[in-house]
Parts: structure tokens; sequence; C-alpha cells
């Protein structure tokens, strides 16, 4: 199904259909060798300068200044190889999943790892997606975003805020891909990384199967490019609140 409008899915939905994705081989193959690429010639910088600053050390000719840029560079350097692998690991925990990454039907979603969320225990539903900032700010900075994303990034994401938290964390079992770690108590929030392991087309199926499957069932809604919203909504449902943000 390619009509991703809101009146075919609510029908899809409804009549008892569910959108079963799988991951995207080809597509995590790629993100994981473009990250390889990137680990390695970071890592080679990174070995480079240090070697610098170790010979400037040894002859002494080295000035302040020269150091402190120097450390300034390995730092970052240092961060963005940890960024990626950061996102290495999550590309490679993907790739573990066998069959069903996510499934949406009129009684709950189901994700690889973790057992299935009812919409009698969800909060609400936010579906974050800044896919669109890959094209924006100036040049240089356009370049760095998209060698992020093509490397293991995330700017599509859905949060599911539920009640009882503490029982879907003690039942996950085998490869997973979705974090249970946010909340307090008893609730939380399931976060799951969509774009790392579907396409663009993909991932608005999910995003519109959501939207008709929380309706029908009045789980609240959100979906937004806007992170600040993001972080209200998981923070309230967190909390144990229903969502409201908007």
């Amino acid at each position: 199904m390619t009509d991703i409008s809101a009146d075919p899915w609510r029908q899809f939905i409804q009549s008892g259909r569910a959108l079963r994705l799988e991951v995207d081989r080809p597509q995590l193959t790629a993100t994981l060798q473009r990250n390889t690429r990137y680990l390695l010639v970071t890592g080679g910088i990174c070995a480079v300068v240090t070697a610098v600053i170790v010979g400037l050390l040894a002859t002494g000719i080295g000035r302040a200044v020269t150091f402190a840029l120097l450390g300034i560079l390995l730092v970052v350097l240092l961060g963005n190889v940890g960024l990626g692998l950061v996102s290495r690991r999550r590309v490679r925990k993907t790739m573990a999943v066998e069959g069903t990454f996510i499934e949406v039907d009129a009684d709950g979603v189901r994700l690889a790892g973790v057992p299935p969320l009812a919409w009698a225990q969800t909060l609400g539903v936010v579906v974050s997606d800044n896919r669109a900032t890959i094209g924006a700010g100036k040049a240089l900075a356009r370049r760095l975003r998209t060698l992020v994303y093509d490397t293991g990034g995330s700017l599509n994401s859905v949060v599911i805020g539920l009640h009882d938290m503490r029982t879907v964390r003690t039942a996950a079992r085998g490869p997973r891909v979705a974090s249970l770690d946010l909340g307090m108590h008893d609730h939380g929030a399931v976060v799951l990384n969509l774009d790392v392991a579907l396409d663009h087309e993909q991932c608005d199926q999910v995003r519109e199967a959501l939207r008709a499957a929380t309706a029908l069932n009045n789980v609240p809604f959100r979906w937004t490019a806007d992170n600040g919203t993001v972080a209200r909504a998981t923070l309230e449902m967190g909390r144990g609140d229903p969502l409201t943000a908007s």
C-alpha cells in the first residue's frame, strides 16, 4: 500500500489487518559500510593529531596556542568517533533482528524483542520526524548532518508512553532495537528509531498506521518536527500522565 492518506489507513486498520514490516537489510548493510569507513578515517585523523601533539611535546617547538587548538581538534574528533560507535551499535542491533521489526494493528504495537504493547496500556504516541532538516542550513552544516545520518544517525523516531513499563522491561527478550530506559517508577516510554531500519516510504506507513490505530482506540497521537514537543511529551508520559503536549 503506497497511499498513506488518513482515510485508507483507518479502513485498513479497522478491517483487522496489520502493517507488518521487516528491516531493510540492504539499507542496513550500506549504512554499516559507511559507518566503518567513517570510523577508519576519523580514527586515522585522531592518530595523526595525537602523533603531532606528541612530536611537538618531544621537540619543545610547540606554543601554548598550538597545543590548545590541537587539543580542541582532538576532543572534537574523539567525540565524533564516540558518536560513530553509538550509531554502529544501533545498526548492528537492528541487523540482528529476525522477522518482524514493527507491527501495528487495532490491538496494539509489536516490536522486535519487546512484548506486545496494547493500546489499553498506552498513554500516547509521538512520531518525531526531522528528516527535512537534512537539506537545511549552510553547505558545511548540510554535509555534516548528512554524514551523521548516513552512518547510522536517526531523524525519525516513535515514542510510546506506557502505564506499566516495569512489566515490559521484565518481559523483553532477544534482539531489541527499542529503548526501554526512559521513565520513572512503573511508567515510561518505548523509543524506536524508524529510519535506521526502514526506508522513507515505510517510515511514513508506520506513522499513518499509528495515527489510524490510535484514533480508533482513543489514544493521543502527535506528529511533530519539534524536539521540544517530543521532550515534553516524553516527560509527561514518563510521569504516568496521558499525552497532552502539542
